[in-house]
C-alpha cells in the first residue's frame, strides 16, 4: 500500500498524509460502482486498503458537495454520480478538483496494474472514461 500512497503523493503533488484519506475515498467509490466480485478482487490486490477506508470515513460526507454527489448518483444511476461524490469528498479534504481527479486516476491505474486482466476489463466497462 505504501507504493500506492507514494505514487499518488508524488504524481499528484500532495503530501502522503493527504493522499491516504483521498485514496480511501476512491476505494470507497470503487466499492460502490464495481460489481461485488470485481470490487473484492481489487481490494484483495491492494492489501492495506481497510485502514485507508477508515481514514476516508473519518473525512466525512463532503458537506453540500457530498450531498450533491449523492443526488447525482441516484439520478445518473451510479458511476458518474459516485465519481462526482468522491471528488467532492476529496475537495473537503483540501484537494483541488484537478488533484482529486489525479488521485482517482492514479488509484484506478494502480489497481488495474495489480489485478487479473478480466478484472481490469470489468473496471474499464464499469468506470467512466475519465478514470480508465
Amino acid at each position: 500500500m505504501q507504493e500506492l500512497i507514494s505514487r499518488v503523493a508524488q504524481n499528484v503533488g500532495i503530501e502522503e498524509s493527504l493522499a491516504k484519506p483521498a485514496i480511501g475515498v476512491v476505494m470507497n467509490m470503487l466499492n460502490s460502482v464495481l460489481p461485488e466480485g470485481t470490487a473484492s478482487s481489487v481490494m484483495n490486490a491492494l492489501p492495506g486498503t481497510e485502514s485507508l477506508l477508515s481514514e476516508a470515513n473519518q473525512a466525512g460526507s463532503g458537506g453540500i458537495g457530498g450531498m450533491l454527489g449523492g443526488a447525482l448518483s441516484s439520478v445518473t444511476g451510479g458511476s458518474a454520480g459516485a465519481v462526482t461524490k468522491a471528488i467532492s469528498q476529496m475537495q473537503s479534504l483540501g484537494l483541488s478538483t484537478d488533484q482529486a481527479k489525479g488521485v482517482a486516476s492514479e488509484v484506478v491505474n494502480f489497481a488495474k496494474e495489480n489485478v487479473p486482466a478480466d478484472v481490469a476489463a470489468t473496471m474499464n466497462e464499469k468506470l467512466p472514461n475519465s478514470l480508465t
